[in-house]
């Protein structure tokens, strides 16, 4: 018996631990110099931005927090704001 309640505790730390991870603000991408990029770097920030805003959305689903909110809604805009950028110095660098 006490080896099923080890195991029961364990499991339900499990769940409410991967839940505080879906409730912390992820980490914006460090996105690559424009100037300098070469495509597999803009690939993967690509990939990265996308990550970084799927993290936000599922942060933004559990948070209770207006103020955090709001901040994690103002870095997500300001991080693809900033990607769009690069691509599009990143385009017209490639074009010639």
């Amino acid at each position: 018996m006490n080896t099923l309640q080890t195991l029961i505790a364990a499991t339900l730390f499990g769940l409410t631990g991967s839940a505080a991870l879906a409730c912390t603000p992820p980490h914006p991408p460090a996105l690559p110099d424009p100037m300098t990029a070469v495509t597999p770097q803009m690939v993967k920030a690509k990939n990265d931005v996308k990550a970084f805003l799927s993290q936000g959305e599922a942060f933004l689903d559990c948070n209770k927090s207006t103020r955090r909110h709001n901040i994690m809604v103002d870095e997500m805009h300001s991080v693809a704001e900033n990607f769009n950028q690069i691509v599009r110095t990143y385009k017209q660098r490639m074009a010639g």
